[in-house]
Order: structure tokens, then C-alpha cells, then sequence
């Protein structure tokens, strides 16, 4: 038994935040069969680095699913969309506002030949609005959540943060829609905004801003590198650990490991009180290589780990054994509850022929 086990999720989203989501449902045991644009089905086929002819982001998030090649445009492909979606528990997509309603695929319509139709739009500033027709990706919103100030403001990340973020919320509201559904027997309409990935990040600052604080940009805050007992520091042989010691216990801790007196009440210290103490942490890390105070953090039970490189953590046998990494790369999103897809993301297509004999979709007409 899987929690979604016998769900059939229809997801005709594109690009990143909807591959994050369908891996999410895959993992949780739910059928998915991916639409996909005839020509050159979801842009992230082709998004770099390939790898065997496909992009390894496609290949890595859409483990499982199955491959249909619908154009939407089209008022039969849009029949066929609708045909399937009679019996499916989940729609996604995340077009613009107002397009599939143009193609009659609107929420309305889906749900009025099947109540019990759950259908999440992932649109980029939410379905109403002034900015409700405006085109975005992970930047844009990163940028305009005032993210983009407390990550340094001037360089672009290395990692998309709130597609991510926006695909892993559209999963949790699936949940509970499906929850509620179970109640009372009836489908539901979620708007997801992908600009929302970005906002839990920003709360802290922004609720520091409205109580009169700088947003936690001053001193890089406590949380930002601006206390000594939370930060990176460089050890001898250039390798670098993170340091969290946050709790009083644990800094006293790091401070008898690195044999430093006189700072036992100095660890959440901020602004210019925090330089002298910083400073004489960051002259004892820099007296030893790093596999030194590693070792030593391990066996007084310190919050002090390495900072790894993606291809360090690919390889490191903690994350392995926890099931978090595998053949060097991510393993299951959800380790307690769910399952790593087994089979390979599909080639464009693929399951054309199998899932128009499933579903009739050769007997459609407009």
C-alpha cells in the first residue's frame, strides 16, 4: 500500500515546479501520465546537462511516470485531455490565466463531468490580480519576495528556489484537497502561485521588518552570519565547516573543543560585539584541517558538519545510508512514506499508443 496507490494524476504543467510536484505524487504511489507538446514535449527534456540524449533534471524528476503527446490547441487533443480527465483524481497544469479556459480545459469544465476532480494551477503571480498576467520564472519571484536581498542581492543562485519551494507547497494543498474529497466526496480548485515558494523563507524578515527591525539584512541577523555560534568557517587545509550551535549547550561545546575561553556567553552576540569572538573561531578552525574538528565535533555530539560540494555530497555515506542519495545522485524525496520510482522517465511519447487504447482517445471527435 501506497498513499495514493490507485490515483490517476493528469499533469499537463510544464518545466520545473511541476516536475518537483509530479515527483512528490510519484513517490507517493500515484499514477501519472505527463502531457507533453507533440513537437518537443516539456522544455525541461532539453534543459542542460544532458545526459543520454535527455535532460537529468527530467530524468531524475519524472521517474515513473508515462508520456502522452497531446497539443491543447488543438479541439481534439483538448477532447482527448477531457476524456482522460473523467476519470482522473488530479489535474495540474500551469498555464497562463484564462488559457485552458480558451481551450476548454478550464477548472469549471473539468470539474462538471467529474465532481470529484481535484485540479491545482500552478500560475506565476496567482490567477487575480494586477500581476496575474505576468510571465515569471524562479528569479522573477525570487527577486520581488525581497529573497533575492537576503541571498546577497547581487548574484543569481545557484539553485531555483521558490519552483521548487511553489511545487512541494501545490503537493501538500493536493493532500489535503484529496483529505477533504474523502469527507465529502468533492473535488476542489487550487491556485498555487509559484511566487509563493519564495514567501515561507521571507516570513522571519518580513515580520522583523513590521516590527520596526532592517529585515534581518543588519549585521546578517542571527540567523544570516551575524553571530559567531551559527556561520562557515575555513579550516587548515581550506575545506570549510558549518558551524550551529545555537543552543547553549552546544556552543559551550565547541568552545571546549576548541579550547576557547572567556566566550561561554558570546555565541548569539550580533553586530560589531560579535567580530572579537568570531574572529578567534575563526583562527582556531583555520589551526586544524577540517577531518580534525569533524572527528572531534562527532564525538562530543556538536552540531558541526562539512560544507559540501554537490559532487562531496553524492558520495557521502551518511546521505547514502539514509536512503537520501543514491547512485550518486537524489534519492526518494520522502524516505518514511514513500518509494523511489523504479522505471526511467519516458521518451516523448511513449505511451502514446497504450493510453489511447485505455482510454479510447482514437474514438474522440469534436
Amino acid at each position: 500500500m501506497t498513499p495514493l496507490g490507485g490515483m490517476l494524476v493528469l499533469d499537463a504543467s510544464r518545466m520545473l515546479p511541476g516536475a518537483v510536484l509530479a515527483r512528490m505524487l510519484l513517490e507517493l504511489g500515484a499514477r501519472l501520465i505527463k502531457v507533453e507538446e507533440p513537437a518537443a514535449g516539456d522544455p525541461l527534456r532539453g534543459a542542460p546537462p544532458i545526459v543520454n540524449g535527455i535532460g537529468a533534471g527530467f530524468a531524475e524528476f519524472l521517474r515513473g511516470a508515462e508520456s502522452l503527446r497531446l497539443d491543447l490547441r488543438n479541439a481534439a487533443d483538448a477532447a482527448r485531455l477531457r476524456k482522460v480527465a473523467r476519470t482522473a483524481d488530479v489535474v495540474v497544469e500551469s498555464f497562463r490565466p484564462g488559457g485552458a479556459e480558451a481551450w476548454g480545459l478550464g477548472p469549471e469544465r473539468l470539474i462538471a463531468a467529474n465532481p470529484s476532480l481535484v485540479v491545482c494551477r500552478l500560475s506565476g503571480f496567482g490567477t487575480r490580480g494586477t500581476n496575474a498576467q505576468r510571465v515569471g520564472h524562479d528569479l522573477n519571484f525570487v527577486a520581488t519576495s525581497g529573497l533575492l536581498d537576503l541571498l546577497g542581492g547581487t548574484g543569481v543562485p545557484l539553485v531555483q528556489i521558490a519552483d521548487i519551494n511553489a511545487g512541494l507547497l501545490a503537493c501538500s494543498a493536493i493532500l489535503a484537497a484529496l483529505l477533504v474529497r474523502a469527507r465529502n466526496g468533492r473535488g476542489a480548485v487550487i491556485d498555487q502561485p509559484l511566487a509563493s515558494g519564495a514567501m515561507p523563507l521571507v516570513t522571519w524578515a518580513l515580520a522583523d521588518s513590521a516590527a520596526g527591525g532592517g529585515g534581518l539584512t543588519e549585521a546578517g541577523g542571527l540567523l544570516g552570519g551575524g553571530c559567531p555560534a551559527y556561520g562557515i568557517y575555513a579550516c587548515a587545509d581550506g575545506l570549510e565547516v558549518a558551524v550551529c550551535a545555537l543552543e547553549p549547550k552546544f556552543w559551550i561545546g565547541v568552545m571546549r573543543m576548541l579550547e576557547l575561553d572567556g566566550l561561554d556567553d558570546r555565541g548569539l552576540e550580533v553586530g560589531p560585539a560579535a567580530r572579537e569572538a568570531t574572529r578567534k573561531l575563526r583562527d582556531r578552525f583555520a589551526s586544524r584541517p577540517r577531518e580534525h574538528w569533524i572527528a572531534e565535533a562527532a564525538r562530543r555530539e556538536l552540531p558541526v558538519t562539512p560544507v559540501h560540494r554537490a559532487a562531496d555530497a553524492a558520495r557521502d555515506p551518511a546521505l547514502i545510508e539514509a536512503g537520501l542519495v543514491e547512485n550518486g545522485r537524489s534519492g526518494r524525496f520522502l524516505p518514511s512514506v514513500g518509494q523511489r520510482p523504479r522505471s526511467a522517465a519516458p521518451t516523448l511519447g511513449q505511451h502514446d499508443a497504450a493510453l489511447s487504447r485505455e482510454f479510447s482517445l482514437h474514438d474522440v471527435t469534436v
